[in-house]
């Protein structure tokens, strides 16, 4: 058994998605993190490779979709990679208590952040207590 207490940082490969097959060349399922906000929830996902306009984002019937292009690879004779280019791909189904018409969305050096606001309703909320 491995000791959690001493997280050392670990090479993973990237996961290949085995059911997509309607694109040609590889797809990659990129890792993400999701972090819960009070006032929102922000998927951190890994495209590495890619910029904001090989991204592309639909929210369709409570469906978040994520596909981003890389960029060929080089035909150089000389180039020794261990890193594979492919595309990526990924869907996240989305809560009721999710206000869609402010989803936002930003990239910086190969991280997508997915900002998907709470609903008012769905947003915890302090009642203050009067003297009477």
């Amino acid at each position: 058994m491995t000791d959690r207490t001493n997280r050392e940082i670990e090479a993973r490969e990237k996961d290949a998605l085995v059911t997509e097959d309607t694109r040609p060349g590889l797809v990659f399922r990129p890792d993400v993190d999701i972090l819960e906000e009070p006032d929102a929830y922000v998927i951190m996902a890994d495209l590495p490779g890619t910029n904001e306009s090989d991204v592309e984002i639909q929210l369709d019937k409570g469906i978040l979709t994520l596909d981003a292009a890389a960029p060929e690879e080089s035909a150089s004779p000389t180039r020794y990679a261990e890193y594979r280019v492919g595309g990526y791909h990924r869907e996240f189904r989305i809560s009721e208590d999710i206000d869609r018409a402010s989803v936002s969305a930003k990239m910086r050096h190969g991280v997508l952040e997915l900002r998907l606001p709470k609903s008012a309703e769905s947003r915890p909320r302090r009642i203050s207590v009067e003297a009477a």
